[in-house]
């Protein structure tokens, strides 16, 4: 029974249709557990952020909306993407202002006062070393999240046709 068993593996592993199934079915159980850890909620969130920005528009859509009326009805068109991009930029705004925030930690330098040494005076932020202190605040907001991600999933939403 152990030789038969061996047998049907080495026959399904020299069967590139097999390894080709197996490939494919582990790329769809990777795509579908990212899609839902990641892509289904980054789209909830921006499906009800554009929804906000829809039923509360902004006063420069609203003005929009207001003179559509009084323009030429072949600029309709025109004036429907200017007021999805001012939409488009209310849901971002929308989706930032629920990013996280860096907060920063008052720390005490451990030198404040600048030296003297005869008539030279040293810069404080020098070491003894001769090697500068950097100021954590001055670094930027580095391992802060950024909307950089959710940009890109909008690009790629709307590159597949599938803008929401």
């Amino acid at each position: 029974m152990s030789e038969n068993k061996i047998y049907e593996i080495t026959q399904m592993m020299s069967d590139g249709r097999v390894i080709q199934g197996d490939v494919n079915h582990a790329a769809g159980m990777i795509k579908s557990m990212l899609n839902e850890k990641y892509v289904a909620p980054f789209a909830r969130a921006i499906s009800v952020e554009n929804a906000r920005s829809r039923k509360n528009p902004g006063k420069e859509a609203r003005l929009l909306e207001a003179i559509k009326p009084f323009v030429d009805t072949r600029r309709h068109d025109a004036l429907e993407r200017a007021i999805d991009a001012l939409h488009t930029m209310e849901t971002l705004r929308g989706l930032n202002k629920q990013m996280p925030r860096p907060v920063y930690q008052a720390q005490t330098p451990p030198q404040t006062l600048r030296r003297t040494e005869g008539d030279f005076v040293q810069d404080a932020s020098v070491r003894e070393d001769g090697v500068y202190d950097v100021d954590d605040r001055c670094m930027g907001f580095r391992g802060q999240p950024t909307l950089m991600p959710l940009l890109m999933f909008m690009a790629m939403a709307a590159a597949n046709g599938k803008m929401i």
